[in-house]
């Protein structure tokens, strides 16, 4: 019965207008995920338009129903944005990594960024969550992270690996490194508002199928490679 429900559903949601889900601007994580939603969406006869903004903006917007839902998400963000509901495929993992122009610092864990000059990204919950009882100043943007930190206003930033390595590329800035391995490291979901919860029977048999054949764990892999090349090669 279910799955006579899902097909009949699905002559109904190719008519409808295409569906906006945002997510962070910047963001390896969330355009390689974007692709990886357009691919799934499509094969449900569905059209989706990702939507890139600062990340607290992008929360704001999903949760208020503005735009459709988010790109990906950590399994907790309901806490932050109670109209979301996941889609309980894994799409993509994010890792929360320190980065300095002082090569000497080391940091193991988050109460190692104590005592130092910090700057994290508002948006980015469960950096936000890490760093909750450490001193640390908040901006909006990624692009604004690294920046401070190349003129010396900040000794240290965390922003999640994949937008570091995205923007050290894209900015050039040679002399901004990793000091840390993973701080933390999370699975991201991908979430729709409330309102589109009839989504989710229709796209998470397109994503288990995905899953199931590699071909999300493939998308990834393309696009790591080529970020990893990027680096070597600057």
């Amino acid at each position: 019965m279910k799955t006579i429900f899902i097909l009949l559903l699905l002559p109904i949601l190719a008519q409808a207008e295409s569906y906006t889900f945002s997510g962070g601007a910047n963001n390896l994580a969330h355009k390689i995920a974007s692709e990886i939603l357009t691919k799934a969406y499509n094969r449900s006869g569905i059209t989706i338009k990702p939507l890139f903004l600062t990340l607290s903006d992008s929360l704001q917007q999903s949760n208020a129903g503005i735009t459709d839902g988010e790109i990906a998400r950590i399994a907790s963000i309901t806490r932050f944005a109670p109209n979301l509901r996941q889609v309980p495929v894994s799409i993509i993992q994010v890792q929360a990594i320190a980065y300095s122009k002082n090569k000497t610092l080391i940091i193991n864990n988050w109460e190692d960024l104590r005592g130092h000059k910090l700057v994290i990204v508002k948006g980015a919950k469960f950096i936000e969550v890490g760093t909750a009882n450490l001193e640390r100043a908040l901006v909006s943007t990624f692009d604004a992270a690294l920046d401070l930190l190349q003129q010396d206003k900040t000794e240290i930033i965390v922003i999640p690996k994949l937008a570091g390595i995205n923007l050290i590329y894209k900015k050039k800035y040679h002399d901004i490194k990793a000091i840390s391995n993973s701080l933390q490291t999370l699975k991201l979901y991908h979430f729709v508002h409330k309102k589109n919860s009839h989504l989710i029977p229709v796209i998470l048999p397109a994503l288990k199928k995905m899953e199931k054949s590699g071909e999300i764990a493939f998308m990834r892999k393309a696009h790591l490679i080529k970020a990893a090349n990027s680096l070597q090669n600057r």
